[in-house]
């Protein structure tokens, strides 16, 4: 049989019947240790059967077959220690077996033998009498279980458990941030790219035009040798003109572009001392 913990606390025995094994229900008892065994027997007047307990009716349930005499009051006694449980008969009269070995000879206390889960221990031996009336003897298999938690374990794992919970939860939410961190750093650093772009596009369209001013004067120089003073006014006039709008162009596009950076680099500082304060 394979262990298993169970509600009961401290070591525990299953005791289960075997074939040719006088009939018992399933039995799970409490053991005790050296200075409090199990005691194993056959029921009396002031100790009866129970589930909880191992002593026997050994006249319930089989007709006329009486196991008075193969299982005695104070058969023997199951104790627990050091991780161990241990069988030792107490001078039964039909003796105490282990895997078909007898522990001690009739009247003869026996040392204490280990037992394991699966072991057959049987008690007493079969009797046939005169009368033809068979005396069954007492087999079972053990399953040795020790409930290793007390309740102040299964409480301090109840809170490592809950701690575990919640620092997994403060690293998901950690992680989050994290990601959310991340993300406005992407979109803050493609915004100031494009800006610097849209900078480097508006220095250059300053160049050209610069650049055009430049031969325009050129050509006025050329133009002014030829032209009259009403044609030369005009042409200033038109190239004043030209100038104040290209200027005022200019100067809102580089006060947009500004503006954009600065909104794009605000909400990435929102989002970063937000993201910090979360963690």
């Amino acid at each position: 049989m394979a262990f298993q913990f169970q509600l009961m606390h401290g070591p525990y025995v299953v005791l289960s019947p075997i074939a040719k094994s006088h009939p018992f229900e399933e039995r799970r008892v409490h053991v005790g240790s050296d200075d409090d065994p199990l005691k194993i027997g056959r029921a009396v007047a002031r100790l009866k059967a129970a589930k909880d307990n191992a002593i026997f009716d050994c006249k319930v349930g089989v007709g006329f077959i009486i196991l008075e005499k193969v299982l005695s009051r104070n058969h023997a006694v199951l104790s627990y220690r050091n991780g161990g449980f241990f069988l030792r008969d107490t001078k039964s009269s039909n003796g105490t077996f282990v895997n078909n070995e007898r522990l001690a000879v009739t009247g003869e206390e026996s040392e204490a033998r280990q037992i394991f889960t699966g072991d057959i221990v049987q008690f007493g031996v079969e009797i046939v009498e005169n009368s033809n009336k068979v005396y069954f003897h007492l087999s079972f298999l053990p399953t040795c279980e020790s409930s290793l938690l007390n309740n102040q374990q299964l409480f301090q794992i109840q809170q490592y458990l809950s701690e575990a919970l919640y620092r997994e939860g403060a690293c998901q939410q950690k992680l989050e941030s994290l990601e959310k961190l991340l993300e406005a750093t992407e979109h803050a650093s493609e915004a100031a790219w494009k800006a610097l772009v849209n900078e480097d596009r508006l220095l250059s369209r300053i160049i050209c035009r610069f650049n055009r001013i430049e031969t325009l004067e050129a050509q006025l120089a050329t133009f002014s040798k030829n032209a009259t003073p009403d044609k030369l006014k005009e042409r200033i006039r038109a190239l004043i003109d030209d100038n104040a709008k290209f200027e005022l162009t200019s100067k809102e596009h580089l006060r947009f572009v500004r503006c954009d950076v600065l909104v794009h680099m605000i909400c990435f500082l929102f989002n970063s001392l937000s993201g910090f304060v979360a963690i």
